[in-house]
């Protein structure tokens, strides 16, 4: 299933994702430029998903752990995908995998 699907819209969606990958405060102006969307919309958003996301000096936080693992196991999923599809295209074309060439991959 989709995020945009599962959580109603793709906007909600990556605004939590952006949250969830950081380790500080975001603004909503800055989650919205990152996602490309409207920050009045981002800003909407936080304040009715108040106490999953959570305003602190420096910006916006996301408190639920529990959320938090399943959207960045998410995406490293996500990443595997892009990352096997893109070593099988080198392949194909008779170029070694990024991992060989010392990228490490996502784990």
């Amino acid at each position: 299933m989709e995020l945009a699907q599962l959580f109603g819209s793709r906007v909600r969606a990556q605004a939590l994702q952006t949250l969830a990958v950081t380790s500080r405060p975001l603004t909503a102006y800055r989650v919205s430029k990152a996602i490309e969307a409207q920050p009045i919309q981002v800003l909407t958003i936080f304040k009715n998903l108040e106490p999953l996301v959570e305003r602190v000096r420096d910006g916006w936080v996301l408190r639920d752990d529990h959320l938090r693992r399943f959207l960045v196991g998410g995406l490293r999923e996500q990443d595997r995908a892009r990352r096997a599809e893109k070593d099988e295209l080198l392949a194909r074309l008779g170029l070694r995998e990024s991992f060989e060439q010392g990228r490490k991959r996502v784990r």
